[in-house]
């Protein structure tokens, strides 16, 4: 998961690590758990998963005198919060009490499913409530395309690469992972330059794949495709290329847009 940008850096010395068992004895930070109703009873529940689950600590953020657990990301369905495990750190997804799904086993499934072409990050356990995943730090895509130099396009062409690479291999085991289209909060950027795709929130195997021509969409047409058609040398977005892909979704026809984005 993405760790927050566009703030002031936390200090080193201000977060802080809590141990389960001093998060069972002080049950005002114990409800933080529990969003975005302080439920004890639910933080509860959530405690003993996070046990059974082989979470030793979570981080929080002290200011101010006060605690608060170190949140990587929000949505509708889940927080995403820092954590601790025997020898690693991780990101974990708690479902929020007023999600309108009751469970986060699908997206554990599409998840693993998508770990098995080594797509996402890595699934490390799970409860109906909770999801352990590996932590991936790095940039959001949409930050990144935002600050690269102009004059690197080889890093550029090596993410966008990496995206499509990945976004073929959902397609070729049929699962869409549904909002590539908009990949602002879905992919992240290591500094190694390898792009993850996170959220499987919305992923389906109901669902006709369109993942490598949703994120052509976003690539050539998006609020960075100026700068991103200018990078590759090219005066339009390749639609033919992409055409042919939605209608055959074999690997020649992939091949053909990725020569056509100057991406071979």
């Amino acid at each position: 998961m993405e760790l927050p940008e566009g703030e002031a850096p936390v200090p080193v010395k201000a977060m802080i690590y809590v141990g389960l068992d001093e998060l069972r004895r002080r049950r005002e930070l114990l409800v933080k758990l529990s969003f975005p109703s302080e439920n004890l009873g639910y933080a509860l529940r959530i405690l003993d998963d996070l046990e059974r689950l082989g979470v030793r600590e979570i981080a929080f953020i002290e200011a101010g005198g006060r605690l608060d657990p170190l949140m990587l990301g929000k949505g509708y369905r889940g927080l995403v919060l820092r954590a601790r495990l025997e020898d690693e750190d991780a990101a974990l997804k708690i479902l929020r009490t007023d999600s309108t799904v009751s469970s986060l086993e699908r997206e554990a499934e599409a998840t693993s499913l998508a770990n098995s072409v080594n797509v996402g990050p890595l699934l490390l356990g799970y409860s109906s409530k909770v999801l352990v995943l590996e932590l991936i730090e790095g940039t959001s895509l949409d930050r990144w395309l935002e600050k690269v130099a102009e004059e690197d396009s080889g890093k550029l062409k090596r993410v966008l690469r990496g995206c499509f690479e990945d976004a073929r291999k959902l397609d070729v085991i049929g699962l869409d992972h549904g909002e590539l289209s908009d990949v602002r909060k879905h992919v992240i950027v290591r500094s190694s330059l390898e792009p993850v795709i996170i959220d499987f929130g919305k992923a389906s195997k109901r669902r006709r794949p369109s993942n490598v021509t949703s994120l052509f969409s976003y690539f050539a047409f998006g609020p960075h495709s100026r700068k991103i058609l200018k990078m590759l040398e090219i005066d339009d977005p390749p639609l033919r290329e992409v055409r042919e892909y939605k209608r055959r979704m074999d690997h020649r026809s992939f091949m053909k847009l990725i020569r056509a984005l100057n991406l071979a």
